[in-house]
């Protein structure tokens, strides 16, 4: 069964063919959305390009249009974004974990979400449905890049990441299912470790009508346009930033070069993650000023002359003055140039249920929560 098999059995007659500069926009939109996460982007645009170019059609759906009971996956990886650039994928692996979680619940999978607005978490999975002829739908469960598995709007609505499958280049699979969100994410962050600080997963079976309730919809969309806004910009050799912070009603809030970058060295193998601090001296109109910004994977705490500016689950976006391009955790060094932008996160991660599971306190930072506006003042 094809996926237009799948659309006429649904009663589906609007959908969008990805183009390979479709591809190119949601693949810079989604980096910057990733918030310094999101692992080496052109590990997803390759797959997925190659994808398109063997003859696949990779199709976008409207989340609504999924029929409520079909049941629906996300694929894509979870480690540190690091050794994912060292270690990128054989291509097999994510197919096994979709086939072990489709075996263990005897049921076919029938339409791909991604998890995260992430750079690669968000190209790969157009890649995955393309290849398997069926759509990949216009939403997922962040609005951003975290990362720990329970930390989407998925998990804060009431659906369950398990059963959660994973699988490395020799193709060994381990399947996790715990009722707790966090229990899956320990297990599966030290399988992980174990397969040498990345893995490919698949994860948050449910249903569409699950979909529709907990997912933030029509960001692959929203990603493409942001990236269409970056590369208009880049053709006429002007600043991205003010059309970027404009379009996503974000605000401009330092500009500065990279003056100090501590890495927490091993933290990728014993954690499961990249983190550290960097320190940006402030130049142009932010000139005598100074930024830190802290950093798991995403940036995560931004403090600006000492005082908190932005705490999660807002985004933290650094944005290269003169391309436009995300500046990544993973590749961040001493001397980069960053304009630093921030934006609201999506209202389904902001309920109390949101905070307690990615608020500042999940990740070890002793604040209580304060919207962007509440901490200007």
């Amino acid at each position: 069964m094809s996926v237009y098999d799948l659309l006429e059995k649904w009663k589906v007659k609007k959908y969008r063919v990805i183009t390979l500069e479709d591809l190119e926009d949601i693949t810079v939109g989604s980096t910057l959305l990733a918030t310094g996460g999101g692992g080496d982007p052109d590990i997803g645009f390759l797959w997925a390009q190659k994808i398109i170019e063997d003859k696949h059609e990779i199709v976008l759906l409207d989340p609504e249009d999924i029929p409520d009971h079909e049941l629906i996956t996300s694929v894509g990886c979870l480690g540190a974004p690091v050794v994912l650039t060292e270690k990128p994928p054989g291509g097999n692996e994510i197919y096994k974990s979709l086939e072990a979680i489709s075996t263990y619940l005897g049921k076919d999978v029938n339409a791909i979400i991604p998890a995260e607005a992430g750079g690669v978490n968000m190209t790969i999975p157009m890649a995955v449905a393309g290849a398997l002829g069926i759509p990949v739908i216009d939403a997922d469960g962040m609005g951003r890049a975290f990362p720990e598995l329970q930390m989407t709007s998925f998990y804060i609505g009431g659906v369950s990441p398990s059963p959660v499958a994973a699988s490395n280049e020799k193709e060994e699979v381990c399947i996790v299912d715990s009722e707790e969100g966090e229990v899956s994410e320990r297990i599966i962050r030290s399988a992980a470790m174990a397969y040498g600080g990345i893995s490919w997963i698949s994860s948050y079976p449910m249903s569409g009508l699950e979909m529709k309730k907990t997912a933030i919809h029509r960001t692959v969309t929203h990603a493409q346009e942001i990236g269409k806004i970056v590369r208009e910009n880049q053709q006429i050799n002007t600043e991205p930033v003010k059309d970027f912070a404009s379009f996503t009603g974000g605000e401009i809030v330092f500009k500065g070069k990279v003056t100090d970058l501590n890495r927490d060295f091993g933290s990728e193998v014993t954690k499961g993650f990249s983190s550290g601090l960097i320190t940006l001296e402030g130049i142009d109109s932010y000139k005598n000023s100074e930024a830190k910004v802290m950093f798991q994977n995403e940036w995560l705490h931004l403090e600006i002359n000492g005082k908190t500016l932005s705490l999660p689950p807002d985004l933290i976006i650094l944005m290269d003055p003169e391309t436009g391009l995300a500046l990544r955790t993973d590749i961040i060094k001493y001397g980069y140039r960053a304009y630093i932008v921030l934006i609201p996160a999506d209202p389904k991660m902001k309920t109390d249920r949101g905070i307690e599971i990615c608020g500042p306190q999940a990740f070890g930072i002793n604040k209580q929560y304060q919207t962007l506006d509440q901490l200007k003042e």
